[in-house]
């Protein structure tokens, strides 16, 4: 299966937009599609994620520390970790949730 990923969901009054590409027993992939300023305030997974920048940059705030994604960069979080992201520019970016087997 290959999916497109870029153009997929909207930015919405100040939020991205957002939807599911994969949803499956082990993983749900989600696109963002940012535009410059877009938020996301704080708020944590219930599962780790891996977070991957497709095209553009955003500012990820952590706990400890606060981090510039662009594209080629991959974070993990851990599961329960707060944070917050911000869109530097127009940016489409990746969230995989790894879901526990059953």
């Amino acid at each position: 299966m290959v999916e497109e990923l870029c153009g997929r969901a909207g930015s919405r009054g100040g939020r991205p937009g957002a939807t599911a590409v994969i949803d499956n027993d082990s993983a749900k992939v989600v696109a963002f599609e940012f535009a410059e300023g877009d938020e996301l305030r704080e708020h944590a997974a219930r599962h780790p994620v891996l977070i991957q920048v497709i095209r553009g940059r955003v500012s990820f705030e952590l706990p400890d520390r606060t981090v510039e994604l662009a594209p080629g960069a991959l974070l993990h979080l851990t599961p329960m970790l707060r944070h917050a992201v911000r869109a530097l520019e127009p940016t489409t970016l990746t969230v995989t949730m790894l879901l526990p087997h059953a």
